[in-house]
């Protein structure tokens, strides 16, 4: 929400930003917008970066106890302005504070309703032979909780017209939701194409992003072994989850795996300039931040179409869309792109999501 916000501020529209983030944290920050509330953000990073997993409450329950604190927080210092955004599981307080000062609320949403997440997400799960009961952290005083925050929003901002579609099947009108897109951090002009941009010399498949089910690792190994192709490189990028075991375990495709492990953006920016395509064969994604990143960096990109960072993506263009789940159709595009390649030349920033924000804002103020 930070690079939202901030695009917001440069056209003059920002009242404050709330943060559960000490200010030194916040890039590029201006004092004047800051309202800062850091103090359960450090206990809890603190607990899982120093102490033993045995001594610690469990990760589900640090973060719950760091969110609703700053939700309560937040509540408890609101300043008057039009409009107050808030994210699902920190809105409750804000919005019932919100609405005795007669601000207006808007829910934003960078992925669908959590019951959606749970509905697609449970037979995957079941296939593994995991209980997702165990692994997510939505509960029934969750959804009893997210329900209140959706009745107190007066507008919802989705981050694509995946959420969107998501969140007018659960009844909320289509006029109440606006789809404000995410962008890349071109201000530090990270992610960028290279200077003399060329095809790499080897066919170069980049995953970026945490390595697990939900991001449909599954169909994309299937789609490598369809294809069978030795001369690929696949390289993942990103922190690798347990849930994944057995599907890498069950590989036997030709395309070779290679892991990096989590890098910083400057890294994952050269390997986007450096890859021939960007894969993101996403169950359940809400956008897809790598989705730009890559785009901005020259790099075409595959993603299925439950990925809201389809919304970037122009057929064969600057990337493919394929049925999410389909490795047949996804091996298809793989071979097309080696048959074609190409760059792109995408320049996403996050202004265009923050001008739809501005817009929408003005909109209902008129009404």
């Amino acid at each position: 929400m930070w690079p939202t916000a901030r695009a917001v501020a440069e056209a003059g529209a920002l009242a404050h930003f709330y943060s559960g983030y000490p200010a030194w944290k916040i890039a590029d920050a201006n004092p004047a917008h800051l309202r800062c509330f850091s103090f359960r953000t450090n206990v809890v990073y603190g607990l899982l970066k120093y102490a033993p997993a045995a001594l610690r409450p469990s990760a589900r329950r640090l973060f719950l106890w760091q969110d609703r604190g700053f939700d309560r927080w937040v509540g408890a210092h609101l300043e008057p302005c039009d409009f107050i955004h808030a994210m699902p599981g920190q809105a409750l307080h804000t919005f019932r504070a919100a609405k005795k000062l007669g601000i207006r609320t808007v829910l934003n949403h960078a992925t669908g309703p959590a019951r959606e997440w749970v509905r697609i997400m449970r037979p995957e799960y079941e296939r593994v032979g995991m209980s997702l009961e165990k692994e997510c952290p939505y509960d029934a005083a969750y959804f009893e909780r997210e329900d209140e925050e959706y009745a107190l929003a007066d507008f919802h901002c989705a981050a694509s017209t995946v959420v969107r579609d998501q969140l007018i099947a659960t009844g909320i009108p289509a006029a109440r939701v606006w789809v404000a897109p995410y962008g890349a951090d071109t201000n530090a002009r990270v992610f960028r194409s290279a200077e003399k941009p060329s095809a790499p010399p080897f066919f170069r498949i980049l995953f970026a992003g945490q390595i697990s089910l939900r991001k449909g690792i599954r169909t994309l190994l299937e789609a490598l072994t369809l294809a069978g192709r030795a001369h690929w490189k696949m390289e993942f990028i990103g922190s690798r989850s347990a849930e994944t075991a057995k599907d890498f375990a069950a590989y036997r495709g030709a395309t070779p795996l290679t892991f990096h492990g989590a890098l910083p953006q400057e890294h994952l920016a050269r390997a986007m300039r450096d890859s021939s395509v960007l894969v993101l064969p996403s169950l359940e994604e809400g956008f897809g931040l790598v989705v730009p990143q890559a785009l901005n960096c020259g790099c075409p990109c595959i993603v299925s179409d439950r990925t809201g960072g389809k919304d970037c993506i122009r057929h064969r263009e600057n990337g493919s869309i394929f049925p999410v789940g389909d490795a047949a159709s996804l091996a298809a595009e793989l071979a097309w792109w080696e048959r074609n390649p190409r760059r792109t030349s995408d320049n996403f920033t996050w202004t265009d999501g923050a001008r739809t924000i501005i817009a929408e804002s003005e909109a209902a103020l008129s009404r």
